[in-house]
C-alpha cells in the first residue's frame, strides 16, 4: 500500500527543504571562503592566534551540511527508513551545532575586540621595524593610522589613500583609523558568520521536523504491508 496523499507532499517538501538545507551549506562555506581570503591580508594582527580556524570550520560545516542534504534527498526519493533516520539525526546533531557556534561568536565578539586593542597598539608603536604589514592593513580595511590620519604627522604613506590618489595627504587619507576598521571588521564578520548559521539551523529544523513525519510513516507502511 502506498503512501497517503499527505505523507507523499511531505516527501517531496522533504526534497526541497533538502536542496535549500544544500543551499545554505554552499552558503556557508562560500562565507567562510571569502572571510579565508579577506582575513589573510591582516592575520598578523592577532599575534599567535590562529584566525583561520573559524572561515575553516564554516567551509567544512558548509561541506557537511550540504553532503548530508544530498543524503537526505535520496533518502526522501527512495522512501528509505534507515537512511532518513540516518539523516534526522546527523541534521540535528549539526542543528545544536550551528546553533552553540553561532552563539559562541555573538558572545565573544566583544572580547575578541578588546584583546585586539593592544596588538594593534603593539604593531603601531614597531611600524617601523615591519611598516608592510601595516600597509597591508591599511590598504585592506581603507584606514590610515591608529585611530586617525594626523597619527602620521606629515608623512601619510600612500596605503592611506585609495589607488589613484595623486597626493596623499590628511585631507584625501581614509578618515578611519585602524583601530575602528579592525573592530568594525570583526563585528560585521561575525554578525553575517552567526546570521548565516542561524538562517541555516532554522531551515534544517523543518527539515528534521518533516524528516521525522517520513521516517515514521515509511515505518508504518512497512509495518501494515
Amino acid at each position: 500500500m502506498g503512501m497517503g496523499c499527505g505523507m507523499s507532499m511531505v516527501k517531496y517538501i522533504l526534497f526541497v527543504f533538502n536542496l535549500l538545507c544544500a543551499l545554505g551549506g554552499v552558503a556557508i562555506l562560500g562565507v567562510g571562503i571569502a572571510f579565508l581570503l579577506r582575513i589573510g591580508d591582516i592575520e598578523k594582527i592577532f599575534d599567535d592566534w590562529n584566525v583561520q580556524v573559524v572561515p575553516i570550520l564554516f567551509i567544512v560545516i558548509g561541506a557537511i551540511i550540504f553532503i548530508v542534504a544530498f543524503f537526505g534527498c535520496c533518502g526522501a526519493i527512495k522512501e528509505s527508513h534507515c537512511m532518513t533516520v540516518t539523516y534526522s539525526t546527523f541534521l540535528m546533531i549539526m542543528l545544536l551545532a550551528q546553533i552553540v557556534l553561532a552563539i559562541v561568536v555573538f558572545v565573544y565578539i566583544g572580547d575578541l575586540q578588546e584583546a585586539v586593542r593592544p596588538v594593534l597598539a603593539r604593531m603601531w608603536e614597531q611600524r617601523p621595524n615591519n611598516p608592510q604589514v601595516w600597509d597591508s592593513l591599511q590598504r585592506t580595511l581603507q584606514c590610515c593610522g591608529l585611530n586617525n590620519p594626523a597619527e602620521w604627522g606629515t608623512g601619510i604613506p600612500t596605503s592611506c589613500c585609495a589607488d589613484g590618489t595623486q597626493q596623499c595627504n590628511a585631507g584625501t587619507a581614509f578618515q578611519t583609523g585602524c583601530s575602528g576598521a579592525v573592530n568594525d571588521f570583526i563585528s560585521t564578520s561575525g554578525n553575517i558568520i552567526g546570521a548565516v548559521a542561524l538562517g541555516v539551523a532554522g531551515i534544517e529544523l523543518i527539515g528534521f521536523i518533516f524528516a521525522c513525519c517520513l521516517a515514521n510513516s515509511i515505518r508504518n507502511q512497512s509495518r501494515s504491508e
